[in-house]
Formats: C-alpha cells, sequence, structure tokens
C-alpha cells in the first residue's frame, strides 16, 4: 500500500484522496447512480463546510482521468458520559457499473482506513444496507443491531404504487387512515401542561443547553451548536424546532426534518434517552404540524414506543409496513489498534445496549 497522501496504482486503477478539481467528477459519478446530479451547494456543505475537518473527506479510484469510484466520510464527534472523540461515518459509497466486480470498493474504504486510523477519527460508524454490510465486514466492520423505527402513516395511498393498488383504494385506505388516526390524536396523552414554541430556525445554543441538562451514558453524537447549525444548514432539508416550556424554563424538545424522500422525521429529541412528561406535548404539536404529510417516522431511540404507539406510530416489524421498507443496520469499525489509550472497544462499540440513535445518528 502506498504511503499517506501518496497514489495507489494498479490494474490501471488510481486509488487515492480527494484532491482539487475532483468535485464535477465526483458530482457525475454520482448522477450515474443516482439518476440526479446534485447541487454543488450540497456537496459545499456536505464535504467542506463541516466543523470538524480541514480537508475534503472522500477517498476514490479513478482509470483514465475519469472518477469512477467514490466513498465519502461525514465527521461527529461521539460522546459517551465525558469521554468524547472524533468519528466519522461513511457515506455515499458508489462504484461506476462499468467498473463494479474489480474490488474497488474495498480499495477505497482500505485507503480511508488507513487515512483515519492515523488522523483525526477513532472510529467509523454508519447504517449500511444488507449488501453494503457483508462488504463492510470483512474490512473490519462489526453488526451492531437493526435500528427500530416507528411510522405514523398517515396517506397510505400515496405509498402504494398505482400499478398495484387502483386510484381508488387508495384513496378509501387514505379516508379510513384518517379516521383512526384522527381517534388516536382525540385520546392521545397531551394535556397542554406545557407551553410549546416553535422555531423555523432550530436554536442551536438553546438545543445544546437541554441537551446538557441530563447527558446519557451511551454513545450518541456530541449535540454541540456548532454541529447542530452544520446539521441545519443543510440545503436540501427544512428544520423546525419545538420547545417546551414550564413557567418560562426550556426543558424539552423535538425536531423536525422535512424535505427529503423519506417525508417527515423526528430528526430529535432532547434530553435524550429520556422519557420527559413534555414529549407528549411535542409530539402532539409535530403531529397536528404535519397532518398533510404521507408519513411520519422516528426511531425507538428517540421516543418511547409507548409514546409513539399512543399517537399512532407502528413499527417497522408490521408486516404491512416491513414490505414497504427495509431495515437499517448500524455497523461499528474502531480505527486505532484496540486497547489504545482514550478510545472506545470493539466490544463495548457493538453492543446495541450502549447506544442511544435518533435520525440526527442515523442520517447523513
Amino acid at each position: 500500500m502506498a504511503r499517506q497522501g501518496q497514489t495507489e496504482s494498479t490494474d490501471e486503477y488510481r486509488v487515492r484522496t480527494y484532491e482539487r478539481g475532483d468535485r464535477d467528477g465526483v458530482l457525475s459519478l454520482l448522477e450515474t447512480e443516482w439518476g440526479y446530479r446534485p447541487g454543488t451547494d450540497w456537496f459545499e456543505w456536505k464535504y467542506v463546510d463541516d466543523p470538524y475537518l480541514s480537508h475534503v473527506p472522500i477517498t476514490l479510484a479513478e482509470r483514465d482521468g475519469e472518477i469512477v469510484a467514490v466513498q465519502g466520510y461525514v465527521p461527529c464527534r461521539v460522546r459517551r458520559g465525558e469521554r468524547i472523540v472524533l468519528a466519522c461515518k461513511p457515506v455515499d459509497a458508489v462504484v461506476h457499473p462499468d467498473h463494479r466486480r474489480n474490488g474497488l470498493y474495498s480499495r477505497i474504504t482500505e485507503r480511508g482506513i488507513s487515512r483515519y486510523r492515523r488522523r483525526e477519527s477513532a472510529l467509523f460508524f454508519n447504517f449500511p444496507n444488507g449488501a453494503s454490510l457483508g462488504a463492510q465486514e470483512q474490512l473490519g466492520w462489526s453488526e451492531v443491531t437493526v435500528v427500530p423505527m416507528y411510522y405514523r402513516v398517515q396517506r397510505p395511498g400515496e405509498l402504494l404504487p398505482d400499478e398495484t393498488v387502483p386510484g381508488p383504494i387508495g384513496r378509501a385506505a387514505d379516508a379510513v387512515t384518517r379516521t383512526g388516526l384522527g381517534l388516536f390524536d382525540r385520546f392521545s396523552p397531551a394535556d397542554g401542561t406545557y407551553d410549546v414554541e416553535r422555531y423555523a430556525s432550530p436554536p442551536a445554543d438553546l438545543l445544546e443547553s437541554i441537551y446538557e441538562s441530563q447527558v446519557p451514558r451511551a454513545f450518541h453524537a456530541y449535540r454541540e451548536a456548532q454541529y447542530y447549525e452544520w446539521q441545519f444548514d443543510a440545503p436540501t432539508f427544512d428544520h423546525t424546532a419545538y420547545v417546551a416550556t414550564r413557567d418560562d424554563r426550556p426543558v424539552a424538545a423535538l425536531v423536525t426534518r422535512s424535505g427529503g424522500e423519506d417525508g417527515v422525521i423526528v430528526f430529535d429529541s432532547l434530553p435524550l434517552a429520556s422519557h420527559h412528561d413534555a414529549f407528549a406535548d411535542l409530539l402532539a404539536a409535530v403531529v397536528a404540524d404535519n397532518a398533510d404529510a404521507d408519513v411520519l417516522s422516528v426511531t425507538d431511540g428517540t421516543l418511547s414506543p409507548s409514546l409513539l404507539a399512543r399517537f399512532g406510530f407502528v413499527s417497522y416489524e408490521l408486516p404491512l409496513v416491513s414490505r414497504f421498507c427495509h431495515p437499517t443496520y448500524m455497523a461499528v469499525r474502531p480505527l486505532p489498534n484496540e486497547g489504545s489509550d482514550g478510545q472506545f472497544s470493539r466490544r463495548a462499540l457493538a453492543d446495541p445496549e450502549n447506544w442511544c440513535l435518533s435520525f440526527l445518528e442515523v442520517k447523513d
């Protein structure tokens, strides 16, 4: 393997880190895979403007001057108790269809492992699909869990393909669902005990202060203001913060994200790993504001399954729901030599009981 900062060249492929001038080639490859070309504002936000790295965190392979494989990394500070380390989430892995079965995914990932084990990051964690998970396990990842998801399906007719379900049946399903969810909302546990303030531009400093009021012992993304600010600057999403107050004191919050293919998601909850009784009033506000959304999504690390059930959310494991969603796997890979001072062990990282996961961790 070439030394860090050099290029590896075998079989006419050059495997290397991102260099100035690669952006258009990366975006073109993503367009080939995704069917649309991401904007330069998205690229700059995701790979240039993050608050933690001074370089563009991408490894890639090229052939004859064309970028044919890429692997991006999103930095995130992970906290457990008082210990905080920098982690990277591998994302946006793409190999051009004409260059698959040449080991390029493994090679660009190995370059990332080599780069970050000697530099800033203490671990990788990410959320691959089933096919990618197998490849990552061969490269040293450990599966942690399948992240439990819950969905409030409000317009099932919009989620079912027209070729399998005629329009009238879909509209009838929507009507039945509205009636059923209306009963949930009528008898929901929200009682207006807390005042709920809405922020179209989420206040990062305020959210950090609520987070710091009750920090869990489990692994989680460190909710510092600069991380929130970066997340909320994402050009392709809108975020709304719902803050519960009592006697003019903020005590809990939910943050929603919209604008992506997932509909509306409950992106984060504060305090973490808490069953704060303000969450009922907060969730009632989220549901009321998003009555026109096809589906609302949340993880069980964000809000308790019992509270979600009382608002009409159902588990991804429900047979009807599982037909239209795929399991979300979580995997981890420590980067330094195990046992290094100040680092988390593989055993601790691979234990699902040691993690508190919301969409803030899951989404990139």
